[in-house]
């Protein structure tokens, strides 16, 4: 059946007939089998419901800089595990500098671009708010298709990039920024938020507090072994391991600097996945300060993150003492690493807070390398079945919280909703 079609109703789990709708979703920066996989593990489950779903995301990659599209081809449309997918061409760029700016602006055109050619009415278009110009472009698509809009909030940009020192309050880009966001706030039917605590900043911005659903990223249980296998480290050393970017907001120099102060601990060891800006950093101090207790590794798809963090003893998320995490944090490391069954620690500063929700592990003020040490130190020093135990807490919430197939109900109410709020506005 072609996209655009009309599909048969469908019965909810209540027994009600529900139709089913055509999604369209511009995430840049999620691409099927990335990196990252919110845009993509939704997407199966809204297929899996009968929905049809197209996303418009980026040839070329924010974390590996390699570009998918051969030279002179602008745009490619092709199916992938069953969800159309429009691979657009962007401008090329490294850093946080003017270039990413471009990049964002040939994304948006380009979208703009690929939807006019595409002869058919999306039901509802959802738009990230990284970078901005993406919901930007979803609201323009959504009104020329007469379409309903959801505004999907992956990060509160551009007040997240003034806490944590990426951009200025006086900047032109931040009152740039400010414009597009309230902008969409308004013009949004619906905005699904990735973290819980951005109503009064969405009511503030002049957007409707109560058009606001909270779909944190969640995870394929399905891909992570059963943790029951897992022996709660009897052989040492123990493995430590963070997996994730080196961005801004990222506090890996602290994992660096705790390795430092356990450097005569041989019953530790330090394994670091990912890259990001801040990778050199860490690697420099840890070289200044002769650790042989920590290893690099280059970044791993998705799909690899399981049979990686297998290997695992103790996972780590670590965040910056930053005020962006007043709306709470939406970590996809820290459901992957439930989901893997493993003792955590979380070193950040939250309105939220899993690790300590779930008593899968140990909750550490940010920044702070002794306090991650010591947590280190009770951790090697417990039993392995107490370790086990602390893992095997860690999956039982991710399965009651963060189930991808759980949240996909919540994700496609709002979906719904929102078509049939833009309905009754169009009248």
């Amino acid at each position: 059946m072609p996209l655009g079609a009309s599909r048969p109703h469908r019965a909810d789990a209540h027994g009600e007939t529900t139709s089913t709708v055509n999604i369209w979703i511009l995430s840049p920066h999620e691409s099927p089998h990335g990196h990252t996989s919110r845009t993509y593990d939704y997407s199966q489950a809204l297929l899996k419901r009968g929905h049809q779903v197209t996303v418009f995301t980026s040839s070329y990659s924010h974390r590996t800089h390699e570009e998918l599209l051969r030279p002179g081809e602008k745009c490619r449309i092709e199916n992938v595990d069953g969800v159309r997918v429009v691979w657009l061409r962007t401008f090329h760029y490294t850093g946080n500098g003017w270039q990413r700016g471009i990049n964002m602006l040939s994304f948006a055109k380009q979208a703009l671009m690929a939807a006019r050619t595409l002869d058919e009415k999306p039901s509802v278009v959802m738009g990230d708010s990284v970078p901005p110009m993406a919901g930007w472009a979803a609201a323009r698509i959504a009104a020329s298709k007469g379409s309903a809009f959801v505004y999907q909030i992956r990060d509160v940009w551009p007040i997240a990039l003034v806490y944590d020192g990426g951009l200025s309050r006086w900047s032109p880009v931040y009152f740039a920024f400010r414009a597009i966001e309230k902008y969409l706030y308004r013009r949004a039917d619906h905005v699904c938020a990735t973290m819980p605590f951005l109503h009064d900043h969405i009511r503030s911005s002049g957007g409707n507090p109560d058009r606001v659903t909270c779909v944190p990223n969640g995870v394929r249980l399905e891909s992570y072994a059963d943790p029951r296998g897992y022996d709660g480290g009897i052989a040492r050393p123990l493995t430590v391991m963070y997996v994730g970017a080196f961005g801004v907001a990222h506090d890996v120099i602290t994992i660096v600097r705790a390795a430092r102060i356990l450097k005569e601990n041989r019953h530790l060891r330090f394994v670091i996945v990912g890259d990001g800006v801040k990778r050199t950093e860490c690697e420099h101090e840890a070289a200044a300060s002769g650790l042989t207790n920590v290893e690099f590794r280059a970044p791993v798809p998705k799909s690899a993150v399981p049979a990686l963090q297998a290997d695992a003893d103790v996972l780590i998320a670590c965040v910056t003492d930053s005020r962006s995490y007043q709306f709470g944090i939406n970590l996809n490391k820290l459901y992957d690493y439930f989901a893997s069954g493993r003792p955590v620690i979380f070193s950040g500063r939250a309105p939220n807070d899993p690790v300590a929700a779930s008593g899968a592990g140990f909750s550490i003020p940010p920044e702070d390398p002794v306090a991650m040490a010591a947590a280190l130190e009770k951790l090697a020093a417990m039993r392995p079945d107490e370790r086990a135990a602390l893992g095997r807490r860690a999956r039982a919430y991710a399965e009651a919280h963060f189930d991808v197939r759980r949240l996909a109900t919540v994700l496609e109410e709002l979906l719904m909703r929102a078509v049939v709020d833009s309905r009754s506005v169009r009248g």
